[in-house]
């Protein structure tokens, strides 16, 4: 035989198989053969154990082979809806108003949503797993422009558009659960779509697509639903609840396993008067079918409100009509629980099956049914009989089995693995900073762009890609983050050190990084402040170390100083002049005991212990961070009386003028020949109350 196509439904409790060959415009079903799981292989439609499923696959297939005396080779598959992951996001961007929206800047911002909603979604994951996941299709809620709702932005002007679209996400391992399943049978998988297109091919035609109608296939283990809109499939989710609860309901209420519970929900469902069973411990019953609708009530009315907050939390609204599908689907009840859910006419939520599936496939009447509408659909799938036909092509020399029977590169690229980032690329970071009270921004790097060849000619991200296309991508090449150093944002950059009173101190170039000195090789991060300055004379150095305008009562390298703008050079020595006169009051002020309590400065204040006192420092005036300069004029040091060389201590440990002071140091200042612990303290001047 020619021509056949072979598909197979593998779900939670049995394996379908399904072999067919196209009769004019119909679809012609020539066997149908299935088995169910002897263990627990697939759990809530994904396969678990990939060896037991192969097993159970391998007989179904076998028979198929042996009643018609074929050899298949190719199978048509379908990945399970109910593992999907359902992301709503709204995305906006900044563009160009000079030039009128078009594809390309459409194209971006629908990637930039979908890259959203993949974030959205690895934010809500448990378990990290955030790389298994890729974009099987995203539908489009609305469009924005300046804050004003669009049909479409394509020829529109303005500044800011935005986008609100729903994505749909399916883990990898779940199709390669598939490929791996199959290849154990010797088969290639020739097509793969979705379980809720494939049922909706089957029973939903392409004209009734025009309405919005919601398909729902209720399994075992959860209820796959599909929406559709304006002629096409655009939206999925799934409700966590399916047939086993009901199942499991009466196994509870009527102490019976699970196949007994099974007959008697039939039973129910076929509105028998009643039934005889027998329960676990062996003892006969008879029960009113009644009997077991009433006790599984309340969980019916538990699965039609979630199937119903499911079909309106991806579709919006309740949808012009539902059709019900999958075995669970006859569940009794059900159906008019979920038009009374959604508030719509009981008449308008009904089983689907033969009644449009008998117009595109011939075959028995019991396979005609709501029950196989998703290994039937997988076939008319196949057969192109319905939209959402698999799509086969080659991104970089690695096969892919596309979801849809239309797709553009982009969509390609991001159900391939490729992450948004790696298809548009992005500038590297800029900096921010503040510099010497100034707002200073240093760029990051431009990136790469990616390339895309189709078929060996280049191709942009909107080009329709067709079956067997070849695509050779390379991705795009993040710009680097700006770095900039100390030393890089003053031009000239030359730190020396010289000797002051006999002290070293830093000269040249200095500067400060939030407050801190810091060299030029340090590192300027975000929303740093930046300040520096240029000590390259003796005046400037002894103005920042608290001495303006002595530039006469020192020498330097042993001779007179000639004036403030005499340079300084590396080493230098500058000490006071022998002769050196002084007009300074020795500022012998009465001295006073702090009081008990260290006073409350102003918000902002540095508590610090200085020569032997606590006190307060008010916030210096324009800012900035406290530095041993800044305390000079506050304790009796002339220069021209010395005693000895400068002492300069914080916290047992020699510093240096600029040195910063932070919050509870100990701080002295004296002259080297004083005895700090014999001498009466000396309240710094300009003091009161422990406050500066």
């Amino acid at each position: 035989m020619e021509n056949l196509v072979f598909a197979l439904d593998i779900g939670t409790r049995s394996v379908i198989g399904i072999v067919g060959r196209m009769d004019g415009d119909m679809l012609e079903i020539l066997k149908v053969e299935s088995l169910e799981h002897s263990e627990r292989a697939v759990v809530d439609g994904q396969i678990e154990d990939i060896e037991q499923t192969a097993r159970v696959a391998s007989i179904v297939k076998s028979r198929l082979e042996e009643a018609l005396g074929v050899s298949l080779h190719e199978v048509h598959v379908a990945a399970a809806g109910r593992v999907l992951k359902t992301e709503r996001v709204f995305c906006e961007m900044e563009v160009d108003d000079r030039q009128p929206f078009g594809t390309k800047e459409l194209m971006a911002l629908e990637a930039a949503a979908v890259q959203k909603a993949y974030e959205q979604l690895v934010a809500g994951l448990e378990d990290g797993n955030s790389a298994d996941y890729c974009s099987v299709g995203h539908t489009v809620v609305s469009y924005q422009l300046d804050g004003y709702s669009y049909s479409t932005l394509i020829g529109h002007r303005g500044k800011r558009a935005g986008v609100e679209l729903i994505t749909t996400f399916l883990p990898n391992e779940v199709v390669e659960s598939l490929y791996t399943t199959m290849s154990m049978l010797g088969l290639s998988i020739a097509s793969m779509t979705l379980e809720p297109i494939a049922a909706m091919n089957a029973v939903v035609p392409r004209e009734l697509r025009l309405l919005n109608v919601a398909l729902v296939d209720v399994g075992a283990g959860t209820s796959d639903i599909a929406i559709a809109d304006k002629g096409s499939i655009c939206g999925y989710t799934m409700a966590t609840v399916a047939g086993d609860e009901v199942t499991e309901q009466i196994m509870q209420d009527f102490l019976v396993d699970f196949e007994t519970a099974e007959r008697m929900k039939f039973a129910a469902s076929a509105q028998e008067p009643s039934m005889e069973y027998e329960d676990v411990l062996g003892f006969p019953y008879e029960v009113e079918t009644k009997e077991i609708l009433e006790k599984i009530q309340p969980t019916v009315q538990d699965l039609a409100r979630q199937i119903a907050q499911g079909i309106v939390g991806i579709n919006g609204e309740a949808p012009k009509a539902v059709f019900m599908v999958g075995g669970g689907s006859r569940t009794p009840g059900l159906c008019g629980l979920v038009a009374q859910e959604l508030a719509i006419d009981e008449k308008r939520v009904a089983i689907g099956g033969s009644n449009y599936m008998k117009r595109q496939v011939k075959a028995e009447a019991q396979y005609l049914s709501a029950e196989y509408a998703t290994p039937v659909g997988i076939a008319v799938t196949a057969m192109g009989a319905g939209a959402g036909g698999g799509l086969t092509i080659s991104l970089n020399g690695n096969r892919l089995q596309l979801l849809g029977s239309s797709m553009t590169v982009l969509e390609a690229l991001r159900r391939g693995g490729y992450q948004y980032s790696q298809i548009m690329g992005r500038s590297g970071k800029s900096i921010v900073f503040e510099y010497n009270g100034e707002r200073r921004i240093v760029r990051g790097g431009l990136h790469t762009l990616s390339e895309i060849q189709v078929n060996g000619v280049l191709a942009g991200l909107s080009t329709l890609l067709q079956p067997g296309d070849e695509i050779v991508f390379t991705p795009a090449v993040d710009g680097e983050d700006a770095s900039v150093l100390l030393q890089d944002v003053m031009p000239g950059w030359y730190p020396f050190e010289v000797e002051l009173f006999g002290n070293p101190v830093p000269a040249g170039t200095l500067g400060w990084i939030n407050g801190q000195q810091a060299g030029g090789g340090q590192q300027i991060r975000q929303m740093d402040r930046v300040e520096t300055q240029r000590v390259e004379t003796v005046g400037a150095l002894l103005e920042l170390a608290g001495f303006p305008g002595k530039e006469h009562d020192v020498d330097v390298n042993g001779i007179p100083c000639t004036g403030p703008q005499q340079p300084l050079r590396a080493g230098d020595r500058i000490t006071l002049r022998e002769d050196a006169s002084t007009n300074a009051s020795t500022n012998k002020e009465t001295q006073q005991a702090p009081p008990a309590q260290i006073q409350t400065a102003e918000a902002g204040g540095l508590h610090i212990h200085f020569n032997g006192w606590d006190y307060t420092l008010p916030p210096l005036e324009g800012g900035g961070a406290y530095q041993f300069y800044n305390l000079i004029n506050h304790v009796d040091i002339d220069p021209r009386n010395p005693k000895g060389e400068i002492v300069l201590m914080r916290n047992g440990a020699p510093a240096s003028y600029l040195d910063t002071i932070q919050n509870g140091d100990r701080i002295e200042i004296r002259w080297s020949e004083e005895n700090l612990m014999e001498r009466v303290p000396h309240q710094p001047k300009g003091t009161a109350g422990g406050v500066f």
